[in-house]
């Protein structure tokens, strides 16, 4: 990497005074004219389960929130789950663990970070000040199960169409045969069924698709716009994550002809449209998700190219949306071990980080001491740009000026706590 880079970084990189979400926000102002004309802010991370990565899209949520006016927050977290986290947010009843542990997805809800994001969404929501709601924007049941959207689902059409709910009650029967609560032995599962079974699962998403947009105007008459809108999402997300399923499937099985698509990508980048619709042309809208899904680009990788949900909001969306990449420099990260003891097959472990490897991000902040921040679009055209950037403990490789608008270096990281109550 050029030594330009380095020097870019060194010039422009603003210093941020603290990760403490209940500070005073002023040291974040460089960032107002930045971020200001943005219907969507994507904030990312190199890791999940890091401590310091929560602090921070709690904080920048917050200065979001309280001098940009924006209102909506969604979380790499299934939809359907979050819809009772919203309810929470807004005064709803419920206790926070169970809120936190039941409607978010992936057992981020168990970190002490994300359930003092929620506890403050719901004080500023009682405040009356200013309004934040928040949305799970990914396919339901942590990509291992879509019966979470299901049952929702049926409760909707229950009230509204009897012939739909046995529909619905037909494919349940189908998906409780491999749905489950870790991915890796629900792909197993699901691979274990018989053809016939498996398109017979997606044939009944396509005929409960169809019914719902061709009785659109009934349901809504029956079961309200909201319910109807609400419902049809869920069963879209439900369909791209049969797809999902599918294509895992069928590249465990060694079909390398199956599609590539990456239908949770795409799930989550339409909940964004979703949520932009249906606020209305002020709406603005926090996203938090991992660093290789808000990138503006593809991810590429060896053997294919998938579109990120970064890069269908970039497509459609311009300038007006910005992509902050999270990253960090030393200290100790969360990955992923295979381990046929663990329930899932697969065992989270914290890690100690070896030094930034050459040519990425994290060398070009190495030199540059604190927490940092730098607008990467100063640079675009003029400058050559790291080409890899960390993921858990190893990397991926991105052109770091096309893929993200902004990022931001954490100097030390570490593990956060997973709560058991």
């Amino acid at each position: 990497m050029p030594d330009a880079f380095h020097d870019f970084v060194a010039e422009e990189a603003m210093t941020l005074a603290t990760l403490d979400p209940g500070a005073p926000l002023d040291d974040l102002e460089p960032l107002a004219a930045r971020l200001a004309g943005a219907k969507v802010v994507a904030i990312g991370e190199n890791s999940h389960l890091v401590r310091e990565f929560g602090l921070l899209r709690h904080r920048l949520t917050r200065f979001l929130v309280e001098r940009l006016g924006f209102t909506l927050y969604g979380l790499e977290s299934g939809f359907s789950e979050g819809l009772t986290v919203d309810d929470w947010v807004r005064g709803g009843p419920g206790d926070l663990r169970t809120i936190a542990d039941v409607g978010i997805t992936y057992t981020f809800g168990r970190c002490a970070e994300m359930r003092a994001h929620l506890e403050w969404m719901r004080k500023t929501n009682a405040a009356g000040t200013k309004q934040v709601r928040f949305f799970g924007i990914d396919v339901p049941g942590s990509t291992a199960s879509p019966l979470p959207a299901m049952h929702n689902i049926r409760r909707y059409l229950s009230a509204v169409d009897g012939d739909g709910a046995a529909v619905v009650d037909r494919l349940v029967t189908l998906l409780e045969k491999f749905a489950g609560e870790h991915p890796l032995p629900a792909y197993a599962a699901y691979g274990q069924l018989a053809a016939a079974e498996r398109d017979g699962i997606t044939a009944l998403f396509a005929e409960l698709a169809t019914r719902f947009d061709a009785l659109g105007p009934e349901y809504v008459s029956a079961g309200g716009v909201e319910s109807y809108e609400v419902a049809r999402h869920e069963l879209r997300l439900a369909c791209l994550l049969d797809q999902s399923t599918r294509s895992v499937a069928a590249r465990m099985a060694g079909d390398t002809s199956h599609p590539k698509v990456a239908a949770r990508d795409r799930g989550m980048a339409e909940t964004v449209f979703w949520l932009l619709d249906r606020f209305g042309p002020d709406a603005r809208i926090v996203i938090a998700a991992h660093n290789s899904h808000i990138q503006r680009t593809p991810v590429v990788t060896p053997a294919f190219s998938l579109s990120a949900m970064g890069h269908h909001l970039a497509n459609r969306l311009g300038g007006d949306y910005v992509s902050m990449a999270v990253t960090g420099t030393a200290g100790r990260t969360v990955t992923r071990r295979a381990n046929p003891d663990r329930p899932g097959g697969v065992e989270i472990v914290g890690v100690d980080l070896d030094p930034a490897r050459e040519g990425s991000v994290e060398a070009a902040f190495a030199a540059v001491p604190g927490l940092r921040a730098v607008d990467l679009r100063g640079a675009r055209g003029r400058l050559t740009g790291p080409d890899h950037i960390r993921v858990m403990d190893t990397y991926q490789e991105v052109q770091l000026l096309d893929a993200y608008d902004l990022v931001v270096n954490v100097p030390e990281t570490s593990t956060t706590e997973q709560l058991a109550g």
